[in-house]
């Protein structure tokens, strides 16, 4: 992978090692292997968009340096962060102002929590990308690491489902199905991603009706 990134981008050995590091923390949700997952991705749909590889893998090797917990009360400056973060880095590198500045908008861009616009195709395949490593199987996966992280039970006892309690997935992790995973569809932007969307929106309604069932 290292290879294709040098191949297509303007960054050096050093610089993707330093981001590397950034991905070293305890957060199996945030980790290298996350960049990893979104870097597959995100190639396979820039081949079919017609999309910009120079700005599109930098932007997903940077998005989330900076990661803050979803239960703190800075989690929506993630992006705005990292963002600033990976302007410092691309100064070393062969990127010029105009495409450091490019680069750190699709990062700014892609975070759900700051719920901002899409303003090219790069950012579209970014926000994208991102949102589909939060379902499916990887998603469940990432679901219940996150709510361990938060130490958040599983259910509430007495309403799992929340029929007549408002929904709090920082208490039960199985309120953030609700409150968020089986939305993520819907603010899809391209339609390769959308087709890859509803498989693993199918997967994880599965899993529901499988711990409907259990429970």
């Amino acid at each position: 992978m290292q290879e294709l990134i040098l191949k297509l981008t303007k960054l050096n050995t050093s610089t993707i090692q330093s981001v590397k590091d950034f991905y070293n923390g305890d957060d199996p949700s945030h980790d290298w292997l996350h960049i990893l997952r979104l870097l597959n991705q995100g190639i396979t749909f820039s081949k079919a968009l017609k999309a910009n590889n120079s700005l599109l893998i930098p932007a997903i090797l940077m998005h989330d340096m900076i990661n803050i917990p979803k239960d703190h009360h800075l989690r929506s400056k993630a992006s705005e962060l990292s963002s600033k973060k990976a302007k410092e880095i691309l100064k070393s590198t062969a990127y010029n102002e105009e495409e450091i500045g490019q680069i750190s908008q699709i990062i700014l861009e892609h975070s759900y929590s700051a719920n901002l616009k899409a303003t090219s195709i790069e950012s579209e395949i970014l926000q994208d990308i991102d949102k589909l490593d939060a379902i499916g199987a990887i998603g469940i996966m990432r679901w219940a690491t996150v709510g361990a992280r938060m130490n958040a039970k599983y259910y509430e006892p007495i309403d799992p489902w929340a029929k007549e309690r408002e929904l709090n997935d920082q208490k039960f992790s199985l309120d953030h199905f609700e409150n968020k995973l089986l939305h993520l569809n819907k603010r899809l932007n391209t339609d390769i991603a959308k087709e890859v969307g509803r498989s693993r929106q199918s997967l994880m309604l599965q899993f529901i009706n499988q711990l409907k069932t259990e429970l």
